[in-house]
This record gives structure tokens, sequence and C-alpha cells, in this order.
């Protein structure tokens, strides 16, 4: 029974897919994912920044790692685009305190994601400060921010 009961709620669906979403899927090299080891496919955990359901398409995900992408070592755009997101306010989703690489989008097609988990939403702040890196990151052009809805508020 309550095996059921966590599966329901870990349902992803089309009314779970919106800005905020936190999502578990597996990624391959198809949708922009970098693999290493020789493996073809990886879980990965997202944020959804952007959906468009009518093409459906998950329009702008960013990922979330461990730890920070290695090229905010090289770069101080890079650095400043890495949002920490700390464990404790997302205890089921999280196993430590992680990183939201603001500096790359991803666009997933919407089949991919309903595979996955749903484990809630970002808190507002994390929402908030989330966006306001995404709107002036550098590491993104303007035509990118465009297709995926960032404006400055």
């Amino acid at each position: 029974m309550q095996e059921a009961y966590k599966a329901e709620q870990h349902k992803v669906t089309v009314e779970r897919l919106e800005i905020g979403s936190l999502i578990l899927t597996v990624l391959s090299g198809e949708d922009g994912l970098v693999l290493k080891d020789g493996r073809s496919e990886k879980p990965k955990r997202l944020i959804i920044v952007g959906v468009d359901k009518d093409n459906r398409v998950c329009y702008g995900s960013v990922l979330v790692n461990t730890d920070m992408n290695p090229r905010a070592n090289y770069s101080d755009e890079y650095l400043t685009a890495q949002y920490l997101l700390s464990q404790e306010n997302y205890p089921e989703f999280l196993r430590y305190d992680s990183f939201a690489d603001c500096g790359m989008l991803f666009t997933i097609p919407i089949e991919k994601l309903l595979k996955g988990k749903y484990y809630g939403k970002l808190t507002k702040d994390d929402l908030h400060n989330l966006f306001d890196i995404l709107e002036t990151t550098e590491t993104l052009s303007t035509k990118e921010k465009k297709r995926f809805g960032i404006r400055r508020r």
C-alpha cells in the first residue's frame, strides 16, 4: 500500500511539468549530456525552467550536479552561473548540497520526462534566485534566453 502511494507521489504527469519542477530522469548523449566511462545514459536530476506542452518539449531545464560544473574552475562567467541548492530543503531529491548549473540549458522531450520521477518544486526563493542567474548570465545568448522564455522581470 505504501509503495503504491509513493509511486503515485513521484509520478510525472503533464500537469506537474511546470517551471520549478524537480525531476529525476535518465538522459543520454542525444539529450546533450556528455557521458564518460563508456556509458550511453545516466540518471540526472533537473529543474524545469520552461515547457512547450503543444510541441511536447521541455524548453529549458538545468541539470543538478553534486559538484560544480568543471567549467566553473576556468571561467568566471561559468562560476557565477552555478546555484547552490541546500539538501535540507529537498531531502527526497538531493543526497547532498548540490549545484544547479545555469550555464547551459537542455531541451528534453516530454515523453522522456514522463518516464522519470517527480520530486516537487523549488522553493520560491530558490526559483527567484535561479531565474536571476539565468537572466543575467553571460553563458547563455539572448537568443537562447528568448527561446526558453527567460526574461528580466
